[in-house]
């Protein structure tokens, strides 16, 4: 089943590669409004208890511009695809897409213009790049995962503001139920926040983000972000946290806090090391956690990567090694 999906794969990425309106990384040229594309990754996973292979991500992408004033995107993605226990021989998939985002986009000024739809929320570095091939680990930090919603559906007003040297927000909000709650961490119906970033110089940057939201089962939480990014494209060095404090439905209160640091060095254009450190903390589910990685990154190009890492957690049962393959087509 493995080697009969990737034979697909790598079948469709000849065709694709083959027709002269297809570019690698950006899809098909269909015509002057209409670009379709999509990306895959697959991952093994060693582990104490297991051994897996997983197909996990396979998405398909449709964008243009229908006029200098407008654009849009639209993503379906199925998540867990194939997924093969070498250790019991077990073999599972989900093949079902889901809409991971759907939106548009109005391009009024450098200062003013809104975006409507479903999107990527639009906090900090690492939730802003939802594709695996553009990320720098095979894992994503706990502090992306669990503390706020990776997805909102309803629309975020963004420039630049007026009178500033390379500062940019993002002013976004929903007061309905997400476009796909099958296909969100955190199901919800009220999300409203403000994110800010400030270009200091060409090779740092800073950034926050406020917010709050409430969730389905009446769980109110609010939350402050923080990040800071250093990148001379040899070197680049990230770090993200976050802080929030939830009232829950029986009356409780408690917080949860997050973040990490990372570093990443280009040892060649296509070659990096990377570490990471990060720390997690939830009161109300007592679930605390230290992980330390050390990763390693092959982009032979840019929209192919290959990577491998190691996780030493101080939930010691959760120590695994990861490697995956991601295309971007």
């Amino acid at each position: 089943m493995t080697i009969r999906l990737l034979s697909l794969f790598s079948i469709a990425l000849l065709s694709f590669a083959h027709a002269d309106n297809y570019e690698l990384g950006h899809g098909y040229k269909v015509n002057d409004t209409i670009n379709v594309g999509g990306y895959f990754s697959t991952e093994f996973e060693s582990n104490r208890q297991n051994e897996s292979f997983t197909l996990d991500d396979v998405a398909v992408m449709a964008y243009g511009e229908i006029n200098p004033m407008f654009s849009y995107l639209a993503e379906a993605e199925a998540v867990g695809f194939y997924h093969k226990n070498f250790t019991d021989g077990t073999e599972v998939g989900d093949q079902k897409f889901h809409i991971e985002r759907l939106y548009g986009d109005m391009w009024m000024s450098d200062d003013f213009n809104i975006r409507f739809g479903k999107m990527i929320t639009p906090i900090g570095y690492w939730n802003m790049e939802p594709i695996n091939v553009l990320r720098d680990t095979t894992s994503n930090p706990l502090y992306s995962k669990l503390l706020f919603p990776k997805f909102l559906t309803g629309i975020d007003i963004n420039g630049y503001i007026p009178k500033t040297e390379g500062m940019r927000y993002h002013l976004f909000g929903q007061n309905n139920r997400d476009l796909d709650e099958e296909y969100i961490n955190i199901p919800n119906t009220h999300f409203f926040g403000l994110s800010v970033e400030k270009e200091l110089s060409m090779d740092w940057h800073s950034g926050g983000s406020i917010g709050e939201f409430i969730t389905k089962t009446s769980q109110r939480t609010r939350f402050f972000e923080a990040n800071l990014k250093y990148d001379d494209n040899q070197w680049q060095i990230m770090t993200e946290a976050l802080i929030s404090k939830s009232e829950y439905a029986d009356g409780q209160d408690d917080y949860a806090l997050s973040g990490y640091a990372q570093a990443m060095y280009h040892f060649t254009p296509e070659q990096a090391l990377i570490g990471r450190y990060e720390y997690f903390n939830d009161h109300h589910t007592d679930y605390k956690d230290n992980i330390a990685i050390l990763g390693y990154s092959y982009r032979p190009l840019y929209p192919v990567s290959l990577k491998g890492e190691y996780q030493w957690h101080s939930l010691h049962d959760e120590n695994r090694a990861l490697f995956s393959l991601s295309v971007l087509f």
